[in-house]
């Protein structure tokens, strides 16, 4: 018989010192809730935050979303010494992933 699995819940008072991103595990799934939470943290919603080039909120709140689904029950305002780590050597790993589509050579020759 398979052991049940269990999600262990933290509360404000457990705040990680830190979180890593990497760009071959990110899922983004949030909650109308949480969505709220942005918009009143932030004073935009999540897809203007996401699509604005001029700041680096959009890493707080994917570090923010990836904690909650890891069980830490924190309010975005607690992220603020949370150091946010990317693992960009993941995302520039050629041997992880999907590999690379090859053209075929009528592409370069027009035929």
């Amino acid at each position: 018989m398979a052991e049940p699995v269990t999600t262990e819940l933290h509360r404000n008072g457990d705040i990680p010192d830190s979180v890593t991103l990497a760009a071959d595990e990110m899922r983004v799934a949030f909650t109308p809730r949480e969505l709220t939470a942005i918009r009143q943290h932030f004073g935009k919603s999540w897809g203007q935050v996401m699509a604005d080039t001029d700041t680096d909120d959009k890493f707080v709140i994917l570090a923010w979303l990836k904690l909650r689904r890891d069980g830490f029950n924190l309010d975005v305002a607690d992220m603020q010494d949370v150091v946010i780590e990317l693992d960009v050597a993941a995302a520039l790993d050629p041997t992880r992933g999907a590999p690379p589509t090859i053209s075929p050579p009528s592409v370069a020759t027009g035929e």
